[in-house]
């Protein structure tokens, strides 16, 4: 009992892992072309002298960059200073550019202000660290306001953080409440972030047919690989108007477009793909009802050549059977046979 109550009072000695974060002074950044007309690829490395770095990165405007103009990112080797301007926070840049690649050193000051607007909403204020990671995410009060006409319910700042830091800004809010997706809760906006939901994905399975989907019939769909392909590969083989849950289990067991055609081509077009499935799993496919007709077993059901996939009944195992003198022996015989480990 004594050592349980020493191991309880360690452990609440212990600090937590966000209290040990320590908010960098400064740092170095580097800022390459990007891929995107008018926007720069941003990297930041900060962290604690001689004992570990972090890295962030991300493509940004480069009206971002301020005081920072086309012809200096173009120069030789020139000094320059710029900031980058943040509701949280700013970082004061220096540092040099040779043909619009440039890097050097800022130093990190945090926006008071921004604690006492947040106040104003009702949000506590958050911790040295969160504010940093909210002011590398950008996110500002037009953010929060946002959530808040779109009805979810009031973040706390590490909930804001946590968003940030997902990916989960502003933009992303507003495409999918255009879309009449308001989520009241910001962890439903982390996950649909997370797993790659965004609003070019809800369009394109809208242009599929599938509408006023919930947030998590679009994480599953999203994980599993269901796309308007797949949804279309399906159609076109007969199956249209599955839900959401038929179309993810199809998926997971391999049963797509060319294995529905193939086997329609074998003769095998059920109704209900669930016999597709089953039939996928136990390893019937056209060159396997193929085998079967050639050793003389023609016009077998799906549970048929399911039940002899599972019992090993090949079309060499078949003319074994037939070698040893049983002429024309049913397909249930020789699965006894098979069974029985005649060889």
């Amino acid at each position: 009992m004594r050592f349980a109550v020493l191991l309880v009072t360690a452990l609440l000695a212990v600090p937590s892992l966000s209290a040990q974060r320590v908010v960098p002074a400064g740092g170095e950044w580097l800022i390459e072309p990007a891929d995107h007309s008018g926007k720069v690829q941003l990297n930041i490395r900060y962290g604690e002298e001689g004992r570990h770095s972090s890295n962030w990165g991300r493509t940004i405007p480069v009206s971002d960059l301020e005081g920072l103009s086309a012809a200096d990112m173009r120069g030789s080797g020139a000094a320059v200073h710029f900031k980058i301007v943040r509701a949280a926070g700013t970082l004061n840049c220096e540092g040099w550019f040779d043909g619009n690649s440039g890097s050097g050193h800022f130093t990190y000051e945090p926006n008071p202000g921004f604690v006492a607007e947040l106040a104003k909403r009702g949000i506590g204020a958050p911790t040295e660290w969160e504010q940093f990671e909210l002011t590398m995410a950008g996110i500002g009060l037009d953010f929060v306001d946002e959530l808040q006409k779109q009805g979810y319910d009031r973040p706390t700042a590490n909930e804001l953080a946590r968003m940030g830091t997902h990916g989960v800004d502003l933009e992303y809010v507003q495409d999918l409440g255009a879309r009449g997706y308001h989520l009241r809760y910001a962890e439903t906006l982390v996950r649909m972030r997370d797993h790659g939901v965004d609003s070019d994905f809800i369009e394109s399975l809208d242009g599929a047919g599938y509408k006023n989907l919930s947030a998590e019939q679009l994480v599953r769909m999203r994980d599993h690989g269901v796309d308007p392909d797949f949804i279309a590969s399906l159609k076109g083989a007969g199956y249209q108007n599955l839900g959401t849950e038929d179309l993810v289990r199809l998926r997971d067991h391999g049963v797509d477009g060319d294995y529905i055609a193939d086997m329609k081509d074998a003769g095998y077009a059920p109704a209900n793909p669930e016999e597709l499935v089953e039939s996928r799993d136990h390893g019937v496919d056209p060159t396997y009802i193929r085998s079967l007709k050639e050793a003389g077993y023609e016009n077998l059901s799906l549970y048929q050549l399911r039940r002899a996939r599972d019992h090993g009944v090949t079309r060499g195992f078949i003319q074994r059977v037939k070698a040893r003198g049983y002429s024309s022996p049913t397909l249930e015989e020789v699965i006894r046979l098979r069974d029985r480990g005649l060889e």
